[in-house]
């Protein structure tokens, strides 16, 4: 009883320092980001197309016809693969074979789930690769296609709607794809493909057993029990289109999907972690961190710590500047505002599904609009935000951290409340 005593009043002793932890720990997420985009500034010129023996998959649950015969033309023509195989919804299955005609075999079975309606397209594929594309991606002009067995093509954000909120995420999704997936590559570490534009051996997607139907992100999923098994994804320096979230509702329901399935998926699949797959996986802490430093900061804040993590802000943003610049992405430091204010704003709904995540909690689906539909959405923890500022009476050092949650939340609030 003695020692349980001790080791209570030990940890009492110590509390004080939570606050700098958590603060440290944020800043060293935002130097490993900082080293991704330094990994990317050495971009090699990797261009070669391979003929390869393709099929390219396409899920679409409920997505607009058009915009679906558009991408399948655009596969067609960059791509020209032996098959092109849609998987849709009964109730829209008529609608897309009158737009798509006979430029791609459509099945269906997407009301079922993104994982179960590739598992479909598997199993009608006759060609040696697959490449799975989302309705609204589709490969950039002079797209190179090569013979790895696991490839991840990195990501290029258009806008259907053109607002300050997409005009914003269309370079930052560009970006971040070069630091994320280009970056870690040429770092050695190892690559998880995202779901649109990633490329796989039909034999090896088969042996790993197909996509898994109950995984929020089964492009991670994927990934993980991949690397599991030893197998490891390699970059491409393509890109496939990737529409934005036109709004900022559209943006935190995408991003808390993210990360509540990354969480999920890591949870599965622990053996295939190290230190550094950990921190890509949890990224979406970095947000939500500085928040806990700032609650925890009346139990002690040392000024050192907000000078590491200020200090590592600035580092990651000097090395993300400098990948925008030799890879040509428009990445205003206004547009990196605003990116910036929308991924504070929205960092106690991050949190809340990461612990849903790992609490088994779950997760209402929500798909991301495409071809400018938009999403009804309302403010709630964003106005908690606007609190942060009391805080800081208990501990005027912490006020930095206040005033950066606070000013994100204002200006998203007014923003939102201007549309």
């Amino acid at each position: 009883m003695i020692w349980k005593i001790e080791a209570l009043e030990g940890f009492k002793g110590r509390n004080d320092l939570l606050a700098d932890l958590a603060l440290l720990l944020s800043s060293a997420y935002h130097v490993l980001g900082a080293l991704y985009y330094l990994g990317a500034s050495k971009r090699k010129r990797e261009k070669e197309f391979e003929f390869v023996d393709l099929a390219v998959h396409i899920p679409a649950k409920s997505e607009d016809p058009k915009m679906l015969a558009r991408t399948v033309r655009k596969v067609k023509e960059v791509l020209n693969p032996k098959q092109i195989i849609l998987v849709v919804d009964p109730e829209s299955l008529e609608a897309v074979k009158r737009e798509v005609g006979d430029l791609a075999l459509i099945l269906t079975g997407a009301e079922k789930g993104k994982a179960h309606a590739l598992n479909i397209a598997l199993q009608y594929t006759e060609a040696k690769y697959v490449m799975v594309l989302d309705a609204d991606s589709y490969p950039e002009e002079g797209y190179a296609l090569r013979t790895n067995p696991y490839t991840a093509s990195l990501w290029r954000g258009y806008a259907s709607i053109k607002n300050k909120w997409s005009e914003a995420f269309a370079p930052f999704t560009t970006l971040a794809s070069i630091g994320i997936i280009y970056g870690r590559d040429l770092l050695g570490l190892k690559v998880i493909p995202p779901g649109s534009g990633v490329m796989i051996e039909k034999d090896l997607l088969e042996d790993l057993g197909g996509w898994d139907e109950g995984a929020l992100t089964e492009d991670i999923e994927l990934a993980l029990r991949a690397l599991e098994k030893g197998i490891r994804a390699k970059s491409s320096d393509s890109f496939v289109y990737v529409e934005v979230p036109p709004g900022y509702f559209e943006l935190k329901k995408q991003q808390a999907r993210w990360a509540y399935g990354a969480v999920q998926a890591m949870l599965k699949h622990l053996k295939a972690l190290d230190p550094e797959l950990f921190m890509y996986l949890t990224q979406y802490s970095m947000l939500w961190l500085p928040l806990i430093a700032l609650i925890l900061s009346p139990l002690g804040l040392s000024p050192i710590s907000l000078l590491i993590y200020y200090s590592s802000v600035a580092f990651q943003a000097i090395a993300s500047n400098r990948a925008a610049k030799i890879w040509k992405v428009n990445m205003s430091l206004k547009k990196s505002a605003r990116v910036s204010a929308s991924g504070l704003a929205m960092s106690i709904d991050i949190l809340i599904s990461m612990v849903k995540a790992t609490l088994g909690r779950p997760f209402k689906w929500v798909v991301t609009p495409k071809g400018g539909k938009r999403l009804k959405g309302r403010l709630s923890t964003e106005y908690l935000l606007l609190l942060t500022p009391l805080i800081s009476i208990l501990n005027p050092i912490s006020l930095p951290l206040a005033l950066q949650y606070f000013a994100s939340s204002l200006f998203v609030i007014k923003e939102v409340r201007s549309e």
